[in-house]
């Protein structure tokens, strides 16, 4: 397992090879990225992130052979080729089978079953079989194995990769020793079509869909019962509050307590802020103004709280999986069954809502998560509607925004889920070139695959206090036998060490997000600016009354 240490290194290797023109070659033999909170505390999914869009783009040409074990965005960082070869026994999966059966079969777990015995279901839903890696394109060739596998026999196994080497740097060089720069500008853009066609759609692109939004209470909010406390309970709320008086009727509180368990599945970072009235946890959107944790909130919520009123126009509303060529491959049995119910449920029929909205007046693209929607992972169809929001956000020049919380490559659609984090990447990679602001805010709980791709790639990186945010997802991290600490694993620690720009209060995002949609829009139309730059302009607040 790559440490963040080796992501890094990759990175440097890659700005070499590109100042030589020098072809890279990438062996690819591993469980995943390295899960430990050093390399958590180092960046590990902002490497492995930068890793995806630096193979995507870099100006040489790049080999890559699975040669074992393709594991997760530990694998894809290093992946992402202009050839890419796998050998017929070696397996590629969008998590490991054991870590699979935690997430997906965890009742069944916890009723007594073994692991063992899940891994087989397991494997039906990740497919991670070079024939299917084949099949959705995200490797060229299969290379043949002795009948007892590629260990039995090195001189065979190696003798494979070095003739399929020597065959493909000698197409591209066309036999010269010398020199690959031709051959380079059409490797790169080839490499590009190949990512973003990562799951081809339909071609027919949905209206702008104008979408009335209402806020929906969050359920379970921890109020404290006032009338049915002790004697030393109400001491403690009206020390805690400043509160002159006794009389505590009619006062509404909530309690911010810790809610980190790891026994019981609980992953609740920050809290323990004692009693808060219950006016300020509502005009804060259900969270601790103090250190952020509170209650995940609907889609509806995550566009009031960030648009002006009525101004949401939903983009690609009606893309689902079913619009995906080849989606008979994943649109079956359960699986099925379940986005059907999500779609009846869910404000949008996918993981990602995405749309054209005003944000104080400026025209912004958003693209926001919708944690109700199989926990916000992604698949094929959200992969998709992020990169057709990109490209909304190229033509019309709209600063891209994105709210996240999410739990990763879904995994009931196995390594095309995986390949989503290399297309979305790409995608930014064009909105980068055409000089269009990509703002990135991070809610918790953001994991796995989101965290280590299109989330980290903002030129402009936001986080909301308290939120819970770790490469491999504490359920994943505590049942492989390691531990999480919750003071790395939280946004907070993020701004803290200047992996990002600012850390915010819920309420106040708006705010902030609109401070840097200001400078784009000044820097792009210099002739319209009128704002001073302030965070939050002031001038709109101060009312005056003039004489006639």
């Amino acid at each position: 397992m790559l440490t963040a240490k080796g992501f890094s290194f990759t990175l440097q290797m890659l700005d070499e090879a590109e100042k030589k023109g020098t072809p890279v070659v990438s062996f690819i033999d591993t469980f995943g990225g390295d899960t430990s909170m050093e390399s958590e505390l180092i960046g590990q999914s902002f490497l492995i992130s930068d890793c995806i869009s630096r193979y995507g783009g870099v100006a040489t040409p790049t080999v890559s052979f699975v040669i074992g074990e393709g594991g997760s965005g530990g694998a894809l960082a290093l992946q992402t080729a202009d050839k890419s070869f796998m050998f017929e026994n070696a397996l590629y999966s969008v998590i490991a089978p054991e870590s699979c059966s935690r997430i997906i079969f965890h009742k069944r777990l916890s009723e007594g079953e073994n692991i063992e015995d899940t891994l087989g279901d397991a494997l039906d839903v990740l497919r991670p079989g070079a024939d299917h890696l084949m099949e959705i394109g995200m490797i060229d060739e299969i290379l043949p194995e002795p009948k007892k596998g590629a260990h039995i026999n090195y001189d065979f196994t190696i003798g494979i990769i070095k003739e399929n080497l020597i065959k493909t740097l000698n197409e591209w060089s066309k036999g010269s020793k010398k020199s690959f720069s031709k051959i380079t500008p059409k490797l790169v853009e080839a490499r590009r079509n190949k990512v973003l066609n990562y799951g081809k759609f339909v071609e027919e692109k949905d209206k702008l869909w104008k979408r009335k939004t209402k806020s929906v209470k969050p359920f379970n909010i921890p109020m404290v019962d006032v009338e049915r406390a002790d004697f030393h309970t109400l001491h403690l709320i009206q020390a805690h509050l400043h509160l002159e008086t006794e009389d505590l009727d009619g006062v509404k509180l909530v309690k911010c307590e810790k809610g980190w368990d790891a026994e019981l599945g609980k992953f609740k970072v920050a809290g323990g802020c004692g009693f808060i009235p219950y006016e300020d946890y509502k005009n804060n959107y259900y969270a601790c103004p103090t250190c952020g944790k509170g209650e995940n909130i609907k889609v509806e919520d995550q566009i009031e709280k960030i648009c002006d009123k009525n101004t949401f126009h939903e983009i690609e509303a009606d893309l689902t999986i079913r619009k995906l060529i080849g989606n008979e491959r994943y649109f079956f049995g359960r699986y099925k069954d379940n986005l059907e119910k999500m779609e009846d449920k869910c404000f949008s029929k996918e993981g990602l809502v995405t749309g054209k909205a005003k944000l104080d007046g400026n025209d912004v693209v958003v693209a926001i998560t919708d944690l109700s929607f199989f926990g916000g992972s992604f698949g094929a169809a959200f992969g998709e509607k992020f990169c057709r929001a990109v490209d909304y956000s190229i033509k019309h020049n709209y600063p891209f925004i994105s709210l996240c919380s999410s739990g990763g490559a879904r995994m009931n659609e196995g390594p095309m889920s995986l390949a989503q984090m290399a297309k979305m990447n790409m995608a930014l990679l064009d909105l980068k070139k055409a000089g269009v602001l990509f703002t990135s805010v991070i809610i918790g709980p953001t994991t796995g695959g989101a965290y280590a791709s299109y989330v980290t790639q903002g030129d402009i990186m936001l986080g909301e206090k308290g939120g819970l945010v770790e490469f491999a997802g504490p359920r994943v991290v505590t049942g492989a036998g390691f531990e999480v600490d919750p003071n790395i694993v939280i946004t907070d620690s993020l701004y803290e060490t200047g992996k990002i720009h600012d850390l915010v209060a819920r309420k106040d995002l708006k705010d902030r997000l609109s401070h840097y949609v200001n400078i784009f829009y000044d820097l792009k139309y210099p002739k319209n600016r009128k704002l001073t730059g302030r965070i939050k302009d002031f001038r709109k607040t101060v009312k005056l009354k003039f004489k006639e």
